[in-house]
């Protein structure tokens, strides 16, 4: 397969060396190559792998391939890195241990070096290519991301890199977008914003994914971040249309940490919201400008990143919200 990279695994102790494929952002074994990492028969190999499928642990579609073998007419069942250690808990095989740490590690180094081929074209259009990658390098590494989370963030840096690479015109078009002004935006009152923070609070308790710290408010800084992207100075609004708001409530609320838990969880919440309530003025309807990926990887990005990435966090999320062009400025 052409994007298929081979890396080899040794063991610490030297007895298992393996190639192993590199492809669609995790690594693949085959049943042969799982019976020597974890040194087990392949009769215990397979009813491993069966029994991850069966009870649900992980989907089947998406965890195995089918490999056509030259000089074979069956093909070889390969399985992703996630399958792999499922079946080393169940087998308890120190190997196991070493070859997740080691996978771990290659994956990380792919997902940042796999992003860095545009980057003499990315330094000729002004965009902050450095600070971009080490952004995207230190959200995996601090967040312990591999996939699917890792994915999504690698894929929102390579989707904005591979966007703004390909420009043409790029200052033109750029001033073009930012400068659209949305004059009849709806905003968002605190006391509604409350309300539904409250509301999402009992959902996610129920689910037992929050604690009663959840949403709740620390100070005036959530009431500051609704009534900040609102100002203005006479007739010029600081935040002139939906993207450039939803894009810093997004960031206030995640790096000012205005609630005392759930930040990235309400503010994602409340970016969207934003975003549904002001719907007229976008392009598109908003699930096919940011979907559950996205707006992960946008709230991870948005964790991480410094003081001074502030500019290209805000310009990396209205890269995802497509405006509406004001009545008059087609043709």
């Amino acid at each position: 397969m052409p994007n298929q990279q081979i890396q080899i695994f040794t063991s610490a102790d030297g007895q298992a060396q393996l190639e192993v494929a590199l492809e669609q952002e995790t690594v693949w074994l085959n049943q042969a190559q799982m019976c020597e990492l974890f040194g087990r028969d392949q009769s215990v190999i397979s009813r491993h792998i069966r029994n991850v499928f069966k009870e649900g642990e992980l989907p089947e579609e998406s965890n195995m391939q089918k490999m056509h073998i030259a000089g074979s007419d069956k093909p070889v069942s390969r399985y992703s890195l996630d399958v792999i250690i499922s079946v080393g808990y169940r087998v308890k095989s120190q190997r196991g241990v070493q070859f997740r740490q080691w996978a771990t590690q290659v994956l990380k180094d792919h997902l940042v070096q796999g992003y860095t081929l545009n980057r003499r074209r990315l330094a000729e259009r002004g965009i902050e290519f450095e600070q971009a990658m080490n952004l995207l390098s230190r959200t995996l590494s601090n967040q312990g991301l591999v996939s699917p989370e890792g994915a999504a963030v690698a894929g929102v840096i390579s989707d904005y890199a591979r966007s703004w690479s390909l420009l043409q015109g790029y200052d033109e078009q750029q001033l073009a977008e930012i400068g659209i002004k949305q004059p009849d935006m709806s905003p968002l009152e605190l006391d509604e914003a409350l309300a539904a923070i409250g509301e999402l609070k009992q959902t996610l308790i129920a689910k037992g994914e929050a604690t009663e710290l959840f949403g709740r408010v620390r100070g005036d800084g959530l009431a500051s971040a609704l009534a900040t992207i609102e100002q203005g100075f006479g007739d010029e609004l600081f935040y002139p249309n939906v993207a450039s708001r939803g894009a810093h409530l997004l960031y206030f609320v995640i790096k000012n940490h205005p609630l005392a838990d759930g930040n990235k969880r309400c503010g994602s919440f409340l970016f969207l919201w934003y975003l549904r309530r002001n719907a007229a003025l976008l392009a598109r309807p908003v699930e096919q400008l940011i979907n559950d990926n996205t707006l992960v990887a946008l709230a991870l990005l948005v964790a991480e990143s410094l003081p001074d990435q502030k500019a290209l966090m805000i310009r990396l999320i209205e890269h995802f919200i497509l405006l509406k062009e004001p009545a008059g400025d087609k043709g």
